[in-house]
């Protein structure tokens, strides 16, 4: 049952970690571009 039980919760974790990494990506872009924004005003 155990090992049942943590190969769930490891493609749980796998799943969200995919899930999500499209939006990480964005927001790092938007944070980079804000940040280019600032250093160009000065």
């Amino acid at each position: 049952m155990l090992p049942l039980l943590l190969a769930a919760c490891a493609g749980v974790i796998l799943w969200l970690t995919l899930a999500l990494m499209p939006f990480e990506l964005i927001f790092d872009a938007v944070e980079a571009g804000i940040d280019r924004a600032l250093a160009a005003n000065g």
